[in-house]
Parts: C-alpha cells; sequence; structure tokens
C-alpha cells in the first residue's frame, strides 16, 4: 500500500489529529482545508518539523470539480495515495420544518456526495492491483438522533 494519506477538513479537531497521528506513523500526509488556510499550514510546518512530508491542499467540497481534483492533486504532491480519510463535513444547525434547499444541498454535497466523488478519484489513482484504505467518519448523531440538525443528520446517515 502506498505510504501517503489524504485527510479531509485535516486542519482542525480531529483531522488534525489523524493526520499528525499518520504522519508519526511515517505517512505523507496531504491535509486539506476549506477555509482553515493557516492552520492548515501550521499542521503541514509541524508535520515536516518532525521530519514527514506534508502539504496543505484547499479545496472547496461543496463544488464537485474541486472534490474530484482533490485525491489526484494530493497524489501529485505527495505519490500514490494509500488511505482517504473522509472527516471534513459541514455541520448547520436546521430541523425539519425549518430546513430549506440550500441547507439540504449544502450538506448532501459536502457530506455525502464529496466523499464518494473522493473515493472515486482515490481509487483510479491507485497503482495497477494496488489496495488502499477509505475511512468514512460519521458523527453520534446518527445513532442519538436531535431534531436540530435534520439535513446534517440524513447526509451522514447516507
Amino acid at each position: 500500500m502506498p505510504r501517503a494519506a489524504l485527510v479531509t477538513g485535516a486542519a482542525r479537531r480531529i483531522g488534525r489529529a489523524v493526520a499528525l497521528d499518520l504522519a508519526e506513523a511515517g505517512f505523507a500526509v496531504a491535509i486539506h482545508y476549506s477555509r482553515s488556510a493557516g492552520e492548515a499550514q501550521a499542521v503541514a510546518a509541524e508535520i515536516i518539523g518532525r521530519g514527514g512530508m506534508a502539504v496543505a491542499l484547499a479545496a472547496d467540497l461543496a463544488r464537485e470539480d474541486e472534490a474530484a481534483s482533490l485525491a489526484t492533486r494530493a497524489s501529485l504532491a505527495l505519490g500514490p495515495l494509500g488511505v482517504l480519510v473522509n472527516n471534513a463535513s459541514t455541520f448547520e444547525r436546521d430541523d425539519a420544518l425549518g430546513a430549506t434547499r440550500e441547507s439540504w444541498d449544502l450538506h448532501m454535497e459536502v457530506n455525502l456526495r464529496a466523499p464518494f466523488v473522493l473515493t472515486q478519484a482515490f481509487a483510479r489513482q491507485l497503482p495497477e492491483g494496488g489496495e488502499g484504505v477509505v475511512v468514512n467518519l460519521l458523527d453520534q448523531r446518527v445513532w442519538n438522533l436531535t431534531p436540530h440538525f435534520t439535513t446534517y443528520t440524513l447526509s451522514k446517515a447516507g
């Protein structure tokens, strides 16, 4: 398996921790971010400072073209990817009566469509006969439902 990984939403919180752990395990890591450029660059600098290899890559996962190109950009920067961690998500409050088409579309694009598109792109860049690992992170709200995050919960349950 190639020793490079792409972690979406890796500038902060769980994504950051996953990226640092993968780097500690010897993986080169592509740190995806949407709006957290400074934090993503800091994670990359931390990995590089520890002797690892990392790159921070921006992409708006609500845009299919940007999601589709992210795995390719990561593999061009680091070599073939062996690991994809779909961690990034949009998490906005809405309820069943107040949810809008805009909220629905945003949650579905980022939380459901983008991981699917990324997984396809990831599989395409694997070397012939190569294997890889895809990790899709969920949220406890999928099992412990709340009425305050309707479209988020539906998108993550998908």
